[in-house]
């Protein structure tokens, strides 16, 4: 039991740090191995939480569930049906409805809890019902009940209710699905300051993976994101400070300032996080770039094959190799940067995006600064992390995976199009660069394969690939 609860505290709790890995271990695994498991939150908890123990060892190191021409799938552990941690997870489904009622924090940890090993075993509906479930039960915990903000448990609270709220902005942003209002108390809540003690192994793995600082640049990142979209949809030209043009008006979206300053915001929010989380703009695939040369990315524990900083940039964090047996790197370092720099580019791509949609539509209204917008979407979409490996190689460990299939559906069409629509391939051949003629047929590659890899365990990504199988001329 001990292994499989290390397993989830230094995997999904570092990307979603929303329980007390320092309680967990010496209360609530004592009380379990000493009394079992009864019908109370702690068991369920304790239940839910060596489901995912389960999910992230055999995702990382399981077996892969097929092989496609050679290449071993990054769907590993159990099967297309029996996912990793499903018998102890079906043990915890028969206690919850003791438990179905309550508001308590501990009520929310068992939603989330739930609501993520769904989303990594892409049960779609359960987890957006696990997730409103939460969502509801957090409401009337910060509302109604009194809470001492200051304490461990306060902040606890604060990391659920940002779970929470990252989930469910996720949840509407991709799929339109209704939010519960929950982000309307961001300001009573406040932003998680991890000033709680830190148990050994939590310090540890902040030392090696910088967790914290992933996270509170993820949240700050998704509230941009909802920003962005708000914006984008609710744009009218009434009110707006630039001078609409006649073309403007049928052409019905946001203006090209409107769009300047949606670009300028997510500008400053790339020069936010801390040096141990910065990269170059146009090289995805490397390591951080801090400007200390003692950091923690040299630590030979995490970097083994690194002693130097000229090694370093010589070496990428992600590799376009999917045959290659992946790198494990601790406490899924990896996949903390992919998730935090895929968000981004994919931020910068919705900003870019509508220029997009202008060429396509009314090209004949397009301006020189269109185009330039056309291609930096274009180019926003080159290589994403999330799509290489090692990450693509340990999918059961990345949360909530459709949002990313249906993402790189949008994308693999755009490209598409930038090969038979007359303005998109002039834009492409002017103004995306050589960079972009270099890397876009290994970014289709990777995208596809991310889609293919998946389409027999999501439904989504079966949807998506059924699209493209006409387009790509791919076989089934």
């Amino acid at each position: 039991m001990r292994q499989l609860a290390t397993a989830y505290f230094d995997t999904f709790n570092l990307m979603y740090p929303f329980m007390d890995r320092q309680n967990f271990i010496s209360d609530t695994l004592k009380k379990v191995h000493a009394e079992g498991f009864s019908g109370d939150p702690t068991s369920v908890i304790a239940l839910l939480v060596f489901a995912l123990g389960e999910l992230a060892e055999e995702g990382s190191h399981g077996d892969p569930i097929e092989v496609y021409k050679g290449r071993p799938s990054g769907v590993r552990g159990g099967t297309a049906p029996k996912p990793p941690g499903l018998a102890l997870f079906n043990e915890a489904r028969k206690r919850i409805g003791f438990v179905l009622t309550g508001t308590d924090l501990e009520n929310i940890q068992i939603y989330s809890l739930a609501a993520l090993y769904c989303g990594c075993c892409s049960r779609h509906v359960d987890l957006w019902r696990l997730t409103v479930s939460a969502s509801l039960a957090c409401r009337v915990l910060v509302t109604y009940k009194p809470i001492d903000w200051n304490s461990a448990r306060g902040e606890l609270t604060k990391l659920v209710y940002w779970r929470c709220v990252m989930i469910e902005t996720a949840l509407h942003l991709e799929l339109d699905l209704p939010p519960t209002g929950i982000t309307g108390l961001k300001d009573r809540v406040g932003i998680p300051s991890f000033n709680s003690p830190f148990c050994q192994a939590d310090y540890h793995a902040n030392q090696f993976s910088h967790f914290e600082a992933h996270y509170a640049s993820q949240a700050a990142l998704r509230r941009l994101c909802a920003d962005l979209h708000q914006s984008i949809n609710d744009y009218s030209t009434n009110n707006s400070s630039d001078t609409p043009s006649a073309s403007n008006d049928d052409y019905g979206g946001p203006e090209i300032g409107t769009l300047k300053k949606l670009a300028s915001q997510l500008d400053q929010w790339r020069r936010m996080p801390p040096p141990d989380l910065q990269w170059a703009e146009e090289d995805p695939t490397s390591f951080p770039t801090p400007n200390n040369s003692d950091s923690v990315y040299f630590n030979q524990l995490l970097d083994p094959n690194l002693s130097s900083g000229s090694a370093r940039s010589r070496i990428p964090l992600f590799l376009t190799d999917l045959d290659k047996e992946p790198i494990q790197y601790p406490y899924v370092y990896d996949i903390q940067v992919t998730l935090l720099r895929t968000r981004y580019y994919q931020v910068k791509y919705m900003v870019y995006r509508p220029f997009v949609y202008k060429a396509l539509h009314f090209s004949e209204q397009m301006t020189q600064e269109d185009a330039e917008g056309v291609a930096e979407c274009l180019r926003s979409c080159l290589k994403w992390p999330i799509t290489l490996s090692s990450t693509s190689r340990q999918k059961r460990l990345v949360p909530y995976l459709f949002c990313w299939s249906q993402n790189l559906l949008g994308i693999l069409l755009i490209i598409y199009m930038t090969q038979h629509n007359p303005i998109l391939s002039e834009i492409r051949a002017r103004l995306c660069g050589p960079r972009f003629e270099a890397e876009i047929d290994q970014t289709i590659e990777m995208m596809l394969d991310w889609i293919r890899d998946l389409k027999g365990t999501d439904s989504i990504a079966l949807w998506c690939w059924k699209i493209l199988q006409s387009v790509y001329q791919l076989e089934l």
